[in-house]
């Protein structure tokens, strides 16, 4: 039998770590849903007058997404990511200009809106004056993110064209005019051909450049990455690291610190919201009879619970690959929390006896039908609780793997999935560790009990997450789940008879109404003194400004919070360094406060970046736990003179 599960998960190892080099490939080789094709048209001398254009002549490249698909505008707003086409005549870079998008809800961010190219689109590519010999092909590649309202599809196409010679139509004929003149006057820079004002997307939406594509770091440490659409640029900082020697520039030292980041993660006092769940692995197989059979259902559930563990960073790796959002980002959603407080709250009520759940069932009796999926379904959980955590070298490695292309970010977060499951894989190995337990009795009983009440403690910790605004609305979500729970077990197992139909009828009824009450939008709390671009800027070279990225949703933001960022603390080294203190908070969505994150070469919190006044554009930046002593001595580095 162990040799057996050891060769699956050998199997599985191999396919995590050779399924995203795969995936890239396909990307860029299988079938696609857009469409591509090239035309040349001239531009009349009225045409660039009123434009502002200085080309003679544009190439165009028209995007066709299939039915049902749409990209991301250059300029898309929030997190997505924007469509990118970078053209050449040999080493020669060719000016690209973008029309504007047209504003949609946010399928991955309810109540936010994103601009998108749905349908035809053309892209403009400014051509030179024409050669007298052969006509030089056009090298170009294009990147996208290929979406339908519940998938997307990231892409990078390589293209090549050659533009005919001759009398071309004029650009002012075609229905796209409009939309070619808004984005030259938008980007008067890209419109002159001027190869500085290349990188900078344009857009008639906005008067903003916001980045187009997160570079490449170089070995050492991240660099800074261009903000999010509409919200500044941070491209002139060059940060500093309070540890270097943490920082990732490659991907064999950023395989090797996930796996050591994922293993720490387990013992990280950010992790006891979970702690309750992860018990199960400890318990499995306590109740059977005999030593042998104790041992066999205690190497199951643990080689099972270590599964759903690498499968959620498989799945995560996917996600943030496709959409860029940050580490432990999706815990901004209220609905999100919400959800995962009213799943652990119906848990807890299982193992009180109110009712059963059919997947995940944490009782220690083992009666479970499946309990293979019981054990998977459980690993997955107490990873996704676990996802805001974040403790020594994640920073690092999270700051450079982020910025990188899907396949290097998968393989990074299944390294610190295997770290995060080694536990329970020596678990799995030596089953014979189950001979430490107890032999089965009536304590059992009560354990499940006192974990159920770790259980309810889990969901005051997820409601302390939650915006003040969301906090009666989550009061009535689980009020209704238990109406639901209590109503569902009522009618007992089975539909066998008309009155169980009904009662189970009205315990989703319950919850529904449950979820709808909870879920309803409410009014955003305004923010006390937060952090704004136009702040920081008219202090910096005043006075030295810190800036402290803090979020609800980030345990070890609170310890810091409680250990080192103290109010009497914060106060003593106001006074005696002269500081300005800024906070910026990243439970809901802050894309000024985001575009600095990135701009600083991070993508997860906690962060806390010192500006001196007389170096503002060189901060030094403190990522994950740090003691007030590091503090102190990085506040002494920066003031001096």
């Amino acid at each position: 039998m162990s040799q057996k599960i050891l060769g699956t998960l050998i199997s599985f190892l191999m396919l995590a770590f050779l399924l995203p080099s795969g995936l890239a490939a396909a990307d860029r080789h299988e079938d696609l849903p857009l469409a591509t094709s090239w035309s040349v048209y001239g531009i009349s001398q009225q045409a660039r007058n009123e434009a502002g254009l200085e080309a003679r002549r544009v190439a165009v490249l028209l995007l066709e997404p299939d039915d049902g698909w749409y990209t991301y505008a250059h300029d898309p707003g929030g997190f997505a990511k924007p469509t990118k086409l970078s053209a050449s005549l040999g080493k020669t870079p060719l000016p690209v200009l973008y029309p504007a998008g047209q504003p949609k809800p946010d399928p991955l961010n309810p109540g936010a809106m994103v601009n998108a190219y749905a349908g035809k689109t053309p892209l403009f590519v400014l051509l030179p004056e024409e050669p007298k010999g052969k006509s030089p092909s056009v090298a170009a590649k294009l990147e996208v993110l290929l979406c339908t309202k519940d998938r997307c599809l990231p892409a990078s196409i390589d293209l090549a064209y050659v533009p005919p010679k001759g009398n071309h139509p004029d650009v002012r004929t075609q229905p796209w005019w409009p939309a070619l003149l808004a984005a030259a006057k938008a980007s008067p820079a890209v419109a002159k051909g001027k190869a500085d004002a290349l990188a900078a997307p344009s857009s008639a939406s906005s008067a903003a450049l916001p980045g187009s594509a997160l570079p490449q770091a170089p070995e050492g440490g991240p660099k800074a990455a261009a903000p999010a659409a509409g919200a500044g640029s941070w491209a002139d900082l060059a940060p500093r690291y309070f540890q270097p020697e943490l920082e990732v520039g490659g991907l064999f030292k950023a395989v090797l610190l996930g796996m050591l980041a994922g293993f720490i993660l387990n013992f990280m006092p950010c992790v006891l919201p979970v702690i309750s769940i992860k018990l199960s692995a400890l318990m499995a197989g306590s109740t059977a009879g005999d030593a042998a059979s104790r041992a066999s259902k205690f190497r199951e559930h643990n080689f099972f619970f270590a599964l759903g563990i690498l499968l959620y960073f498989l799945i995560l790796s996917i996600v943030l690959g496709a959409t860029g959002l940050a580490w432990g980002q999706i815990f901004q959603q209220p609905a999100i929390v919400l959800a995962l407080t009213a799943l652990i709250f119906a848990l807890s009520l299982s193992l009180f006896g109110v009712f059963s759940l059919p997947i995940v069932d944490l009782k220690f009796d083992q009666m479970t039908a499946r309990p293979r999926l019981q054990a998977l379904s459980t690993g997955l959980l107490a990873t996704l609780l676990a996802t805001p955590c974040s403790g020594p070298f994640l920073g690092g490695v999270l700051g450079w793997t982020l910025m990188q292309p899907p396949w290097v970010i998968s393989s990074v977060l299944a390294a610190v999935g295997a770290g995060m499951a080694l536990p329970y894989l020596a678990m799995a190995v030596f089953p014979g560790m189950s001979r430490l337990l107890p032999k089965p009795g009536p304590w059992t009983g009560h354990l499940e009990k006192a974990v159920g009440l770790l259980l309810l403690a889990t969901c005051i910790y997820l409601m302390s997450i939650l915006p003040d605004s969301r906090f009666i609305p989550a009061l009535i979500l689980l009020w209704f789940t238990a109406c639901a729970a209590w109503t569902w077990g009522t009618a007992g197992p089975g539909f066998d008879s008309a009155k169980g139909v009904l009662l189970k009828t009205l315990a989703l009824a319950l919850l529904a109404a449950g979820l709808w009450l909870g879920f309803r939008p409410v009014p955003l709390a305004t923010q006390m003194e937060p952090y704004t671009e136009q702040s920081l800027r008219a202090a910096m070279g005043k006075e030295t400004v810190v800036v402290d990225f803090t979020a609800d949703w980030c345990p070890s933001c609170k310890v810091l919070e409680q250990t080192t960022l103290t109010p009497a603390r914060l106060g003593d080294m106001k006074a005696r360094y002269g500081l300005k203190l800024m906070r910026a908070d990243l439970t809901e969505q802050n894309p000024e406060a985001e575009a600095l994150l990135r701009a600083l070469g991070s993508k997860s919190i906690p962060v806390l970046a010192i500006f001196p006044k007389n170096r503002p554009d060189s901060p030094l930046v403190l990522r994950d736990l740090f003691t007030p002593t590091q503090l102190e001595e990085a506040l002494k580095n920066s003031t001096r003179q």
